[in-house]
């Protein structure tokens, strides 16, 4: 019988740790069934005897490179070895606690479309080295970039025990279906040990896959043990922008509100989380401000929180386009809401929104067709009623004007920031 995971560890040299990362796992067993492959790559500290030897006694698999292939071009020689419905592509620089490919496999299965699952990976002092791959636009030097978000914080930390959908988890400890990986074309081998994993998952991502993490599979993570690991970073980090230029975002935004923190980045382009009590007043602020009508004082207040965070926060443009709406300044609402789609293409919010501002000028076929593209693709979606009854309200009126007003009444969050996506 085939095993739902095959588990797939490039190596070269590092014996040690392969050595304890081979002893995590039998140390406490997964219940799920399993394989385990591992690809060497010329190492010459003994690493290929004791491979070979673990092979010998039916614990493991064995690849040998000589000469040596890097981690994108080994997990991909490793994949096309697996047997497992899954694969679970593993750094030999880990040590796994009990229970983690249990609880990724266990988080896989709970989603119809799910792209990868990724682990909280810990340094040895039990502070947080992976929890989720976040976006940020590095102001100095003017351009989108992957970052560990919540790197350092502690084990039991609040804002890293919540399991949380991402753009990208890291390759260190990731979960991917089998005939997924092989279906997007697996590692892209261009890169040379970075940025594979985050290209990969961008293009599940992008293609409607879900990206999870799960807080509930822990691993110690030495981090960067390879000799030589970072010598092609400059040329893959070229690849990665000519690949994704102006296709990626900042989301950091998604998650750092959420746990009340906020990010600063010095002159070096270092970036720092703290905790943002104030942005979080700022936010209770605007609320009472759009609750009160106040739209063009909301609009003023957004002008100074980019002073202080830029503008490349898509619910900084919602917001205004909401605001827009309001004051019946239709053309700078549509412009606003081109921003924000421009940041954050798939989010159905922002289509609602233009919806509202093709009613409220009088544009009946255009807000049917937009409604009608939402319902189609978006039918799990918390509003689909409301879209629904207002493809009802617009055959009933004769002015589809007066469907705004309606909206507002059933749906009252609508311009609520509680309703935006970040």
């Amino acid at each position: 019988m085939k095993p739902v995971v095959s588990i797939i560890i490039p190596v070269r040299n590092n014996l040690h740790f392969t050595v304890k990362c081979l002893e995590s796992i039998a140390a406490a067993p997964p219940a799920v069934s399993h394989e385990i492959i591992v690809i060497d790559n010329a190492s010459d500290d003994g690493t290929k005897e004791f491979l070979e030897g673990k092979k010998a006694a039916g614990e493991i698999d064995f690849i040998l490179n000589d000469p040596p292939r890097h981690f994108a071009i080994s997990c991909n020689q490793g994949a096309e070895k697996a047997a497992g419905r899954y694969l679970l592509f593993l750094n030999n620089d880990t040590e796994a606690f009990p229970g983690w490919l249990d609880a990724m496999v266990e988080t896989a299965e709970r989603y119809p479309r799910i792209g990868a699952v990724g682990a909280k990976l810990l340094f040895p002092d039990n502070t947080i080295q992976h929890a989720g791959v976040a976006f940020h636009f590095y102001k100095r030097i003017r351009r989108y970039g992957p970052y560990h978000i919540f790197r350092l914080f502690p084990r039991h930390a609040r804002a890293v025990n919540k399991e949380r959908e991402f753009k990208c988890v890291t390759g260190a400890c990731l979960l991917t279906p089998r005939q997924l990986f092989f279906e997007s074309g697996c590692f892209d081998e261009r890169f040379v040990n970075c940025f594979e994993d985050v290209d990969y998952c961008l293009r599940l991502w992008h293609a409607g896959y879900k990206i999870i993490y799960t807080p509930k599979a822990e691993l110690i993570h030495y981090e960067g043990q390879t000799t030589g690991r970072k010598d092609n970073e400059v040329v893959s980090d070229k690849i990665l922008r000519e690949k994704w230029e102006g296709k990626l975002m900042a989301d950091e935004l998604n998650y750092l509100e959420e746990e009340g923190f906020v990010m600063e980045e010095d002159e070096l382009g270092q970036l720092t989380i703290f905790p943002g009590k104030e942005l979080q007043e700022w936010w209770q602020a605007v609320n009472r401000l759009m609750e009160m009508n106040e739209y063009r004082m909301v609009l003023e207040e957004v002008d100074k929180i980019e002073q202080v965070l830029g503008n490349n926060y898509m619910r900084f443009h919602e917001l205004r386009g909401q605001c827009h709406t309001a004051l019946e300044d239709y053309r700078a609402a549509r412009m606003a809401y081109a921003r924000a789609q421009n940041l954050d293409p798939k989010n159905p919010e922002l289509k609602w929104g233009l919806v509202q501002v093709a009613l409220a000028e009088g544009k009946t076929k255009e807000a049917v067709t937009i409604l009608n593209r939402l319902i189609n693709k978006y039918p799990d979606d918390e509003k689909l009623s409301l879209w629904q009854e207002t493809l009802d309200e617009i055959d009933r009126v004769e002015d589809p004007r007066l469907v705004t007003d309606q909206i507002r009444q059933k749906n009252s969050l609508d311009l609520s920031l509680t309703q935006s996506a970040v």
